[in-house]
């Protein structure tokens, strides 16, 4: 256990892999115009579709091969060193699909998965394997599974989307800096797609 922790925070921009970057525009064209009509007749049904196409925007987002690659680079990394690495969410639906594409990477070993569909039995399970196997490399896990997690074996936390309260990215970044966890020194990566919605969900929840 340590009672000061040095915490290297590190923001990794990469961009829009280039065929994707049309249906992107046409997917931000039609968030405008929702916008527009929102802003007139703000009715439930303009409210949805605005939401459905920012959730497009971001798995979009969240597919992009450079940001795939970048996570994957991190996580050979962090296995290399022999340490571990938690990556956070904010749905289930991504961390299904990091787990499909880092349980791929032949270099990746110990992939763990936490979501809400677990009990707590479950749960504990896995997070006593996690913790206390060293081949346990990278655990994934929601917002919404993120409460209460003694997770302090990590020493790498890597944000892969944005929630939409700096309190929530607070309490993400509290898994690994607990002063109950035994490492002197952490790092938290906040991967962003530069100029997409990410990056902006990022600096809106940084800046309220």
């Amino acid at each position: 256990m340590t009672d000061i922790m040095n915490i290297t925070e590190k923001q990794i921009v990469v961009s829009l892999e280039p065929e994707y970057e049309t249906e992107y525009l046409k997917l931000l064209n039609n968030y405008f115009t929702a916008s527009e009509r929102n802003i007139r007749a703000s009715s439930i049904h303009e409210k949805k579709q605005l939401m459905a196409i920012k959730e497009q925007m971001a798995l979009m987002c969240n597919q992009n091969p450079q940001k795939m690659n970048m996570l994957r680079s991190i996580i050979r990394d962090v296995s290399d060193r022999r340490e571990k690495a938690v990556v956070i969410s904010k749905s289930n639906a991504v961390t299904a699909l990091l787990l499909d594409e880092l349980s791929a990477d032949e270099d990746i070993k110990g992939v763990l998965i936490i979501t809400t569909q677990l009990s707590i039995h479950e749960v504990n399970e896995m997070i006593d394997r996690f913790n206390k196997i060293p081949e346990s490399t990278v655990l994934l896990i929601t917002d919404s599974a993120n409460t209460g997690l003694d997770v302090t074996a990590a020493n790498h936390l890597v944000h892969y989307d944005y929630p939409a309260r700096y309190s929530d990215i607070l309490q993400r970044n509290n898994r690994i800096s607990r002063q109950t966890s035994y490492h002197k020194e952490a790092t938290i990566y906040y991967l962003l797609t530069s100029g997409k919605i990410d990056e902006f969900e990022y600096r809106e929840c940084r800046n309220p």
